[in-house]
C-alpha cells in the first residue's frame, strides 16, 4: 500500500488521478458535515467532479485513451470539447450520464464490501506466510497461536455482536433491521469454515491464517453494523452523534486511500486483463466516479437515501463474501501449500544428487 502511495504522489503518470482523489476527499468532507458547512460547497466541488470523472472514463473506454500520459492541456481541451458536444446532444448526454451515475453507485456498493473481505484475507495469509518463514520451534507455536487464538476471540466478539444486535433491535425503534439475526448468520457461517480448516488440518493442510482472518472479518462487520445502525437510526440522514461520524468518516477516508491505491499499478492491469474491455486506467478512473457518485446521492440529493442502501447491502454482501471468500481462500491456501512443499523436495532431490 505504501509504495503505491509514494506512486501516486511523486510519479508525473499518477498526477491526474491524485488530483481527482484529493478533490474526491474535499467534497466527501465538505459532505460529511455538511451540518458545519455551507451545503452548496458540496455541490461546487462536486458537480464539476462527476462529469469529468464520467468523460475520462468515457474516452477510457471507448476511444481507448491513455489517461496517464495525458498532459493538463490535453485534459482542459478535451474537457471543452466534451462540454460542446455535451451541450448539443444535451438529452443523450443526460441519459447517459444518469445511467453511469446509477450504475456507479451500485458498483461502489459492490466495490467496497470486497475490498473489505479482500482487506481480510490478503493481510491474514501474508502474516501466515511471513510466520511460516521464520523457521524453528517458534513458528509452529506461533501459527497455532493465530488459529486458536485468533478463531476464540473472534467467536467470542461475535456473541458480543449478536447481543448488542438484538439489544439494539429491541430498544430502537427507529432500527427494524435485524442486526442480531444477520450476526448468528455470519458466526455460522465461521463456524462452518472452522469445521472444514480442522477436517483439512486432520488431512495435514494446516490453514493458520483462518484464525486472523476470522478476527479482522469480526472488526469490519462491527465497523459495518455501528455504521449501518447510525445511519438507520437517523433515517439515513448523516446528522448523527459527531464523535460516531468522525469516526466513520476517518474509515471511509483510509478506504478510499487503501482501494484507490490497491488498484495502482500491476492490479489495474491484471483486473483489465480479466475484465478485456477496459484498460488499466478506465478501471481506476471508475473507482474515483463511483465514489464521487455514492457520496454526492448520499449527501446532495434530498430524499434518496442511498446511505441506507449502502448500509443494509454493504452489510449482506460482506457476509455472502465472508463464506464465498473463506472457501476460495481454504481451497486457494492448500494449492498453494501443495507448489510450495513440491519446490522444496524438488530442492532437497538437487541436494541430495
Amino acid at each position: 500500500m505504501f509504495s503505491e502511495l509514494k506512486k501516486l504522489f511523486t510519479e508525473k503518470e499518477y498526477r491526474l488521478f491524485l488530483v481527482l482523489v484529493l478533490w474526491l476527499l474535499i467534497g466527501f468532507t465538505m459532505f460529511q458535515f455538511k451540518d458545519f458547512l455551507p451545503i452548496w460547497l458540496g455541490y461546487v466541488i462536486f458537480l464539476p467532479l462527476l462529469v469529468i470523472c464520467a468523460l475520462l472514463f468515457i474516452m477510457s473506454l471507448i476511444f481507448r485513451t491513455n489517461l496517464k500520459e495525458l498532459t493538463f492541456k490535453r485534459t482542459v481541451i478535451y474537457c471543452l470539447i466534451a462540454a460542446v458536444i455535451v451541450i448539443i446532444f444535451i438529452y443523450i448526454a443526460a441519459a447517459l450520464f444518469l445511467f453511469l451515475f446509477f450504475i456507479a453507485i451500485i458498483s461502489y456498493v459492490l466495490i467496497t464490501a470486497t475490498f473489505y473481505m479482500y482487506t481480510c484475507y490478503n493481510y491474514s495469509v501474508d502474516l501466515d506466510e511471513k510466520i511460516n518463514n521464520i523457521g524453528g520451534a517458534g513458528r509452529g507455536i506461533l501459527r497455532w497461536g493465530m488459529f486458536l487464538g485468533g478463531t476464540f476471540i473472534s467467536l467470542i466478539m461475535m456473541l458480543i455482536i449478536v447481543n448488542l444486535g438484538i439489544y439494539w433491535g429491541r430498544t430502537t425503534e427507529e432500527v427494524q433491521f435485524s442486526f442480531g439475526g444477520m450476526a448468528i448468520v455470519m458466526m455460522v457461517i465461521m463456524i462452518f469454515l472452522l469445521v472444514v480448516g480442522i477436517i483439512l488440518l486432520l488431512r495435514g493442510k494446516f490453514n493458520a491464517w483462518l484464525g486472523l482472518f476470522f478476527l479482522f472479518a469480526c472488526i469490519y462487520y462491527l465497523y459495518l453494523m455501528i455504521s449501518a445502525y447510525y445511519i438507520l437510526k437517523s433515517d439515513g440522514e448523516t446528522a448523527y452523534d459527531l464523535g460516531p461520524r468522525i469516526a466513520i468518516y476517518v474509515f471511509d477516508v483510509l478506504l478510499i486511500i487503501y482501494t484507490t491505491t490497491t488498484l495502482i499499478g500491476t492490479k489495474t492491469e491484471v483486473l483489465s486483463e480479466k475484465l478485456k474491455f477496459i484498460k488499466p486506467d478506465g478501471v481506476l478512473m471508475w473507482l474515483i466516479f463511483s465514489k464521487a457518485a455514492y457520496e454526492f446521492a448520499k449527501g446532495g440529493i434530498e430524499g434518496m437515501n442511498i446511505a441506507v442502501f449502502n448500509a443494509i447491502a454493504g452489510l449482506l454482501l460482506f457476509v455472502v463474501l465472508l463464506f464465498i471468500a473463506g472457501l476460495y481462500g481454504l481451497n486457494a491456501y492448500g494449492k498453494r501449500q501443495k507448489v510450495m512443499k513440491e519446490s522444496e523436495d524438488h530442492e532437497d532431490q538437487i541436494i541430495s544428487q
